[in-house]
């Protein structure tokens, strides 16, 4: 019985092997065999490890906004009115700055996952300060950074921002509630930054903006961009609603390297900004002011008839890859892992019942073959006891005259057939000891070939030639003549 527990022993290894429990490296989405993977199901790039972080990949939109830009900008007042009297935090009596014309000069980068913008926003000054003096033009440095998303849906969220300049800047993180990027029909770009708390005049309010840039030519060269700035009290939301408090008009226009550095240096000579080594400086007949125009707001950022490529950030003061961590999904980890493989249930089903079937029928053939064997076995002693009683000699080839001679021994009242205690009886005075009741209805249930209960002589010739005598038998209980 070595064989058959080998055999055993395979199927329940190959049951086992096929449990759900053991499908920890199966893959999702093999058809007929597990269940559909989730990205599949839901449509669901999220889950794909083949589907990129890199922007331009996910929408090639991001890839048409890349480049250097020349921009007038025009700055409004909610009711409509030019921004022309901007003060830019200078004291009073040095005069404003008409943002109402402003010029910008912008770098947008993408790389992978990450998006920059870099923007300087220039206004010239009014000419209304002290004794109605030229000072320089203003240089508003403006860095902000964005990446892609787990969603991988092809907007990006803002990290944060980076404005002005200072030996102390640093980035101004996006929060739990970023702006988001999103590119709409390969022609459009949304911004849109949600409220935000900040402190004004020791009052907690709402600041909330979107931005929305309209590509005007077919390979976005050129676009309107216009800009909405909200603001509400945020303790008092629904009876003082956030009201409209600036928006402003820009027009871009996309141009090579050289061209935006002569842009620039046009600029700096209209709006009368000098370069940092030749900073405005006055004497004032006033006492009472007292400014420094020598800081960067005040002069220029770099000379851009000796530079080749703008600065790397505007405002000098880099994001590191710490501040990266917050946004870029690359030196994250993905909330959206597609699951191991689970089987599916109609696999499951069938390999269970493929196993239960097999063994089955492993099972059948070992009992068979075992019953097979006993039969014989008492078939033979059987026999060869009866023989033995008899005087009959045993070979394999007996004579029908010889199994006849048998047959009318063995039927006692000559009725031509033998029931089964007449079987009995004679198996017992034949002398084969020790037979069990199930080994003797064994042997008359294999004898009695239409299970009537009875013996003729066909059932028993054919008893005689379903048993195999192997030669040491035979030698054995030849009968002397």
């Amino acid at each position: 019985m070595k064989a058959p527990n080998l055999h055993l022993a395979v199927i329940i290894s190959t049951i086992l092997a096929t449990s759900p429990t053991q499908s920890a490296a199966i893959k999702c989405g093999i058809k007929g065999v597990t269940k559909p993977c989730i990205r599949d199901a839901d449509n669901m790039d999220r889950y794909s490890a083949n589907v990129s972080y890199n922007l331009t990949e996910q929408n090639s939109f991001w890839k048409s906004l890349e480049g250097l830009y020349v921009q007038d900008m025009n700055f409004f007042f909610e009711d409509g009115t030019p921004e022309t009297n901007y003060t830019a935090g200078l004291p009073e009596g040095l005069g404003t700055f008409d943002m109402s014309k402003a010029k910008a000069f912008v770098n947008i980068t993408v790389d992978g996952s990450r998006f920059y913008y870099h923007r300087y926003v220039m206004a010239k000054h009014n000419s209304d300060g002290p004794e109605d003096m030229q000072l320089p033009g203003l240089v508003h440095p403006f860095d902000l950074y964005a990446a892609s998303t787990f969603e991988k849906n092809g907007e990006a969220k803002s990290m944060g921002i980076i404005q002005g300049y200072g030996n102390e800047l640093k980035l101004v993180s996006a929060g739990e509630n970023p702006a988001t990027l999103n590119p709409i029909d390969d022609e459009i770009f949304l911004i849109v930054v949600p409220a935000t708390n900040i402190d004004t005049t020791n009052h907690p309010v709402a600041d909330r903006s979107y931005e929305v840039y309209d590509c005007t030519d077919p390979d976005c060269n050129k676009f309107k961009t216009y800009n909405e700035g909200y603001i509400g009290l945020l303790q008092d939301e629904e009876s003082t609603p956030p009201h409209h408090i600036r928006y402003s008009r820009t027009s871009s226009t996309k141009v090579d390297i050289d061209t935006w550095m002569e842009e620039f240096n046009n600029v700096f000579t209209e709006f009368s900004i000098p370069p940092p080594n030749d900073p405005l400086l006055v004497t004032l007949t006033n006492p009472n002011i007292n400014f420094n125009f020598n800081i960067p707001t005040f002069t220029q950022p770099f000379d851009p008839s000796k530079s080749e490529s703008t600065p790397a950030c505007f405002t000098l003061a880099c994001p590191t890859e710490d501040d990266w961590k917050l946004a870029d999904p690359y030196l994250g980890t993905s909330p959206y892992i597609e699951p191991d493989g689970l089987l599916a249930g109609g696999f499951i089903a069938g390999v269970t019942t493929a196993c239960i079937v097999s063994a089955l029928l492993l099972f059948f053939t070992i009992y068979k073959r075992g019953v097979m064997a006993r039969e014989n076995r008492v078939k033979e002693v059987v026999l060869i006891s009866l023989a033995t009683t008899m005087s009959l000699k045993i070979t394999q080839t007996l004579s029908v005259e010889d199994l006849q001679e048998m047959f009318e021994k063995i039927d006692i009242d000559g009725n031509g057939s033998l029931d089964k205690d007449e079987m009995k009886g004679l198996v017992e005075e034949a002398g084969v000891k020790n037979m069990s009741d199930r080994d003797y209805d064994l042997l008359f249930a294999s004898i009695d070939l239409d299970g009537n209960g009875t013996l003729d002589f066909v059932e028993f010739c054919a008893f005689f030639a379903s048993i195999s005598i192997d030669e040491s038998s035979k030698d054995t209980f030849e009968e002397d003549a």
